[in-house]
């Protein structure tokens, strides 16, 4: 780290001459600053909810400041790190940082693992004594009705009629008790995994969420574009695929900077989330800035008038992290699927329909029937 310190101080001075071609120690240091900031940026964007807190959000936006520390020694004041004119970058906070989420994830995931190792040997137990309890039953019936026989053989109508009588009385009563431990048992059974089976639900659903804008990522979007082929193909429902590409994304980052590329693709998720709004409606970020939506039961024409509402909702979005005008459009390529349509060939379409939009000029819908492949 040293070695970085001491290359960020020497490129800081006025002497450095900008119109030289860089060395081999900028070039590599340049490099070493890029995967730094990439890694924090991942792993902002891959976090999840530990110990008490409620949103993954709030660190997201701290490992994009630590981040910008990286890239240019910007300051990070939640971590008491100011700017430093010198463009010297706090390392030591940089490592500190990455460490102790990195301990606090860690110790997250050994509590819950050993939550669940107790779970399963709770059951175990109880399944156990359920086994025990139920010799034990048997061995009381067992002994209940010996008396009973003893009584037949005796001959003595009185002592029959009073041990069946009692036998009759007797497995009522562990009959009743048994059922009593059993409900107890399951109650808190029931009680203990009532949290982690929630937790269970929402660490499936956020693996299947992107951090960034909320949309489901690529591998449920594989995975629901596949079930709902194949729905079609039982049901004859209809489904129209979309497939959503932000107009010239690049010269946004490059020219306003990454922050305001992911602010881009966060309120363009929740643009979708607005205009796509049944429950059977499925988002999600295809990926870097595309997007696919799978509209059930819809047909190529309504889903038409969604895309055309969706795009004016579009361009209605600024960015904080730009000046005060529409930075970004959208282009759009859907198609309904057809009877003999694979997952692949329902995504080519899709796609050759995108490609159509944005040869057309971009901030537009293309919409491509499969007889229009075939002409």
């Amino acid at each position: 780290m040293s070695t970085i310190s001491r290359l960020v101080g020497a490129l800081s001075k006025d002497s450095r001459d900008e119109s030289a071609q860089p060395t081999a120690a900028e070039a590599n240091l340049d490099g070493a600053l890029d995967t730094v900031s990439g890694m924090l940026r991942v792993m902002g964007a891959q976090s999840f909810a530990i110990d008490d807190e409620v949103d993954t959000i709030d660190f997201e936006a701290l490992c994009a400041a630590f981040a910008r520390h990286v890239e240019n020694g910007s300051a990070v004041p939640e971590w008491e790190v100011p700017l430093d004119p010198a463009g010297r970058r706090a390392w030591n906070r940089v490592r500190r940082f990455f460490s102790d989420r990195r301990k606090a994830e860690t110790r997250f995931v050994s509590e819950r693992l050993h939550d669940y190792r107790e779970i399963v040997e709770d059951l175990v137990s109880g399944l156990r004594n359920v086994v025990q309890r139920d010799k034990q039953t048997e061995d009381t019936i067992c002994q209940r009705l010996e008396f009973v026989q003893e009584a037949v053989e005796a001959g003595d109508l009185a002592r029959i009629r009073d041990s069946v009588a009692d036998t009759v009385q007797k497995v009522e009563e562990t009959f009743a008790e048994q059922k009593r431990e059993y409900e107890e048992r399951l109650a808190e059974l029931n009680d203990r995994m009532a949290s982690l089976r929630q937790d269970l639900v929402d660490a499936r659903e956020e693996m299947q969420r992107d951090s960034l804008t909320d949309a489901f990522n690529r591998g449920a979007f594989d995975k629901a574009i596949q079930r709902n082929v194949n729905m079609h193909h039982v049901l004859q429902q209809p489904i129209t695929l979309l497939l959503i590409d932000i107009d010239h994304f690049k010269p946004v980052n490059d020219k306003f900077g990454h922050a305001a590329g992911d602010e881009a693709l966060r309120k363009l998720g929740d643009c979708l989330a607005r205009s796509f709004i049944r429950k059977s409606d499925f988002v999600a970020r295809y990926g870097g800035d595309e997007f696919a939506v799978i509209l059930p039961d819809t047909r190529a024409q309504h889903a038409g008038k969604l895309i055309e509402s969706f795009l004016r909702r579009v361009e209605a979005i600024r960015l904080n992290s730009g000046p005060d005008e529409t930075l970004i459009t959208c282009s759009v390529g859907y198609t309904e699927v057809a009877d003999d349509d694979t997952v692949e060939t329902l995504l080519a379409r899709s796609d050759e329909a995108l490609y159509k939009a944005k040869s057309a000029g971009r901030n537009r819908a293309e919409f491509l029937e499969i007889r229009d492949l075939e002409t």
